[in-house]
């Protein structure tokens, strides 16, 4: 349809508008601007853009760990070459992710990665704990509980290693959880999608090692930023949680008290 030939009273021109910016696309991160060094302690394979402890701008990481002298490479949650991380770990199902024909991973992957870690003086023996935080992500022009979140993961349970995704708006307020997984004997995993009904399902491992998350956010009215924030808890020896390809969307634009779209024609139009 060429809206240039059509004349529409406003409140036309917004009903036709809003299929066009269904599911609007407000922010990505694939982790491909991030710089690689060459490995560390890892022997091997040698590679001089292996990984990385720093995100890209804006992403953070904060750790609590019982032992800070395991492998460098994977001291909480760091930034790796996908393909360099599988044999570097020699495989052990990894390549699920980063190389088989399906799999998800595209280069540089974010990856919390206990095993690893613990090959070092039996580091992650007294606790992994480690988040991933993206920067503040604009919301603003969101409507109320209309957050949509998809990411690529590759999750493997072990023992007590679990995780937890989860939201936090404007600095401050409450913690909104969108995603927790438990590990349950025999390597299967709980997972739990709070906002999307979905309450301790039942996974078998390797279930949950390539797949594509996507997680309701219901963001408060009024909210301005959103972070992200990616948990690993209680892990020893375990396994591991990568993720890659973030992407965030929303399904419908904000409304002003007075009943106005807070987002203009020519800004949408501009995003279009």
């Amino acid at each position: 349809m060429s809206f240039a030939r059509k004349a529409l009273c406003l409140p036309a021109l917004l009903l036709l508008a809003t299929p066009l910016i269904a599911d609007e696309v407000i922010y990505t991160e694939d982790f491909e601007s991030v710089v690689l060094g060459p490995n560390v302690d890892e022997p091997n394979p040698p590679q001089n853009e292996a990984w990385s402890p720093d995100g890209p701008e804006g992403w953070t990481v904060e750790n609590d760990l019982a032992a800070e002298n395991g492998v460098t490479e994977w001291k909480g949650w760091t930034f790796a070459d996908g393909i360099w991380w599988k044999l570097a770990a020699g495989d052990q199902d990894r390549r699920l992710f980063t190389d088989a024909p399906d799999g998800l991973a595209v280069g540089i992957v974010a990856v919390a990665d206990p095993d690893e870690y613990d090959d070092m003086n039996g580091a992650a023996g007294g606790g992994f704990n480690t988040q991933l935080l993206s920067p503040p992500i604009a919301v603003n022009n969101a409507g109320p509980e209309s957050i949509i979140v998809r990411f690529s993961s590759s999750w493997r349970p072990e023992d007590q290693q679990n995780a937890r995704m989860f939201v936090t708006f404007d600095g401050k307020g409450a913690e909104q959880d969108i995603l927790e997984f438990l590990s349950v004997p025999g390597w299967a995993t709980l997972v739990s999608m709070p906002n999307d009904g979905l309450d301790e399902e039942f996974m078998n491992d390797l279930e949950n090692v390539n797949e594509t998350l996507e997680l309701t956010v219901k963001n408060p009215r009024g909210s301005r930023e959103m972070t992200l924030v990616w948990e690993m808890t209680d892990a020893t020896n375990d396994w591991w949680w990568a993720i890659d390809n973030v992407e965030v969307s929303t399904s419908a634009f904000g409304v002003d008290a007075a009943g106005k779209a807070t987002t203009t024609w020519g800004e949408m139009k501009r995003l279009r």
